[in-house]
């Protein structure tokens, strides 16, 4: 539904975590604005209109960063402000949606800008929502989701209860009902990009022979940069729906260093030596951002990387839900 409302030119609200801002923006695909939606979006919020957009076009725009050293407690990667040339005096709804249009537009021209302006430029970053839970790669995400040229108009939605302050979630869902938008949180933009968009691309295939038998090595690099690894014992063409497999996520202390706090080391050699004395079965090795045990250990593993074990299981052609739901004789770890 959010997809499709921004696709035909309509504002949606989209809610970030609880634990983050906790606040609602009005988005709008940028190449979309009118008049008429952008009065909408000054009128309800607080009148700050940012327009999120992907590097690329920051850079091809030469819209630099409105300060070199970003002090921002979330990060928000605020560009030099700008109108586009010939626009009037830059501050009313037609000429704000002007210069929004023209920020969507990939026709626009550096030389098309003039800086500063009214309207400021938010540079997402590389990964969208995956990268980072923000309104600007929600914004950008959501626009090339529907198909459009990534770049959204947003802005944060003002409490009509507490004037002073920005609605939280309850007062949003009432405001998006009282005006027939769709609400959308940027947590339901990253689960629909993991469980749609393939998370990795499969590498080189090599033969790696280690203490515990022969494995082909198959690498994998996911749209972060990170890079992870299969190895299958026995032929690659026989895996199916019933291979064995074991899924390791990283532990540094324990795996290189053999760190005795945990038993993560011991149970992937385990496997590798299970898998490489009967010729048959996988480990998926994948690794994370911070380790999975030891001094800086994350809690419990990442929503990404869950959905990383997903497609690398998928490649391989062995059925992810047949692999976590794993029989007896089955491994099956997500530390």
């Amino acid at each position: 539904m959010a997809l499709t409302a921004i696709a035909a030119g309509r504002p949606v609200v989209v809610l970030d975590d609880a634990n983050r801002e906790n606040e609602g923006d009005l988005v709008l695909a940028a190449a979309l604005a009118t008049t008429e939606t952008v009065a909408f979006m000054i009128r309800h919020t607080s009148g700050f209109l940012c327009v999120a957009l992907p590097e690329a076009i920051c850079d091809r725009l030469d819209l630099p960063a409105m300060r070199h050293s970003n002090d921002d407690p979330n990060g928000t990667a605020y560009c030099v402000a700008t109108d586009l040339h010939d626009n009037g005096t830059g501050i009313s709804a037609t000429a704000r949606a002007r210069t929004i249009a023209a920020l969507g537009d990939p026709e626009t021209t550096a030389a098309d800008l003039v800086r500063p302006g009214h309207v400021i430029p938010l540079r997402a970053r590389a990964g969208g929502v995956l990268a980072r839970r923000g309104h600007t790669e929600a914004g950008v995400d959501l626009t090339r989701l529907a198909g459009l040229m990534p770049g959204a108009a947003l802005a944060g939605i003002v409490s009509a209860d507490v004037p002073d302050e920005m609605a939280r979630r309850p007062e949003l869902e009432r405001f998006a009902a009282g005006h027939g938008l769709v609400v959308v949180t940027v947590a339901d933009i990253a689960e629909y990009r993991l469980s749609t968009e393939p998370q990795v691309v499969r590498g080189a295939t090599t033969v790696l022979p280690t203490r515990y038998g022969r494995f082909d090595a198959v690498g994998y690099r996911d749209t972060r940069g990170g890079e992870h690894m299969a190895l299958v014992s026995g032929s690659l063409a026989e895996i199916g729906p019933d291979t064995p497999v074991y899924v390791h996520r990283e532990c540094l202390t324990a795996d290189i260093f053999g760190g005795a706090a945990c038993d993560c080391g011991a149970r992937l050699a385990s496997a590798l030596t299970r898998f490489g004395s009967q010729g048959y079965g996988a480990v998926v090795y994948l690794r994370d951002n911070g380790p999975a045990c030891g001094p800086t250990a994350k809690s419990a593993a990442s929503e990404s990387i869950s959905k990383l074990q997903d497609w690398i299981l998928k490649d391989l052609g062995v059925d992810p839900s047949q692999t976590l739901h794993s029989a007896p004789a089955r491994l099956s770890r997500t530390a």
